[in-house]
């Protein structure tokens, strides 16, 4: 009992290391860190990749495919609420069909179920408005929108390409993501970050966004202020 609690420890130590470092570890890296053999890390790896989304490179690098990974919250009727309506605020200030939006609604919905059948039923119709016909279907769009959701995940700087208005140019950015924001003006998100070289924040709108690409270079978190 006592050697299969102990597995279950490692077991999660090792899930809750590789969320820790995006790019992956090395297996020696890991074994080191649990204090285990590499052929235990072998083991463990391949127990993990019955129930997550585990990535191994053919050089040797270990991961957690993010895009893939499930999280699992437990939620009060009261929390549920609160997350329905700021999904509800994000939906209404864009005009661009995002399927994340519609899946994370329709799961609320469906959690919801069993004990607030008439809100999940209600949050569940929500996410189908959320795919009607009204939003526009934007692939460019939408994939940058998951690179720039990536960057800020990983703290990886993005190589985007932004067309400025003003300018009437495109201007091409080394970016690092600190937020990820919707705008009421122009229902319009807005990602918040700074350029390499700059120092100032630029806000730029993810719908002028014209390709972005996600780079191996990482950034620091700005500081918070006290």
């Amino acid at each position: 009992m006592i050697s299969a609690l102990t597995k279950s420890e490692r077991l999660m130590q090792l899930e809750q290391l590789l969320l820790a470092h995006p790019s992956g570890l090395r297996r020696s890296e890991i074994a080191r860190r649990l204090g285990v053999h590499r052929a235990t890390v072998a083991r463990y790896v391949t127990e993990l990749s019955g129930c997550l989304p585990i990535t191994e490179t053919d050089d040797g690098w270990i991961g957690i495919n993010r895009d893939d990974y499930l999280s699992n919250i437990r939620l009060t009727i009261h929390e549920s609420l609160s997350l329905y309506l700021a999904s509800r605020l994000m939906t209404d200030r864009t005009d661009r069909f995002n399927p994340h939006a519609a899946a994370a609604l329709r799961k609320l919905g469906q959690s919801l179920s069993g004990f607030a059948p008439t809100i999940g039923r209600h949050i569940v119709a929500e996410a189908d408005r959320v795919e009607g016909a009204r939003t526009r279907r934007d692939p460019v769009y939408l994939a940058v929108l998951e690179t720039l959701t990536r960057g800020w995940s990983e703290r990886r700087l993005v190589q985007l390409v932004h067309h400025s208005v003003h300018r009437n140019a495109d201007c091409p950015y080394l970016f690092a993501v600190y937020l990820i924001v919707p705008y009421a003006v122009g229902q319009s998100i807005q990602v918040i970050g700074k350029c390499q070289g700059e120092e100032h924040l630029r806000t730029l709108r993810v719908d002028r966004i014209m390709e972005a690409t996600l780079t191996q270079e990482s950034y620091a978190p700005p500081e918070k202020r006290r």
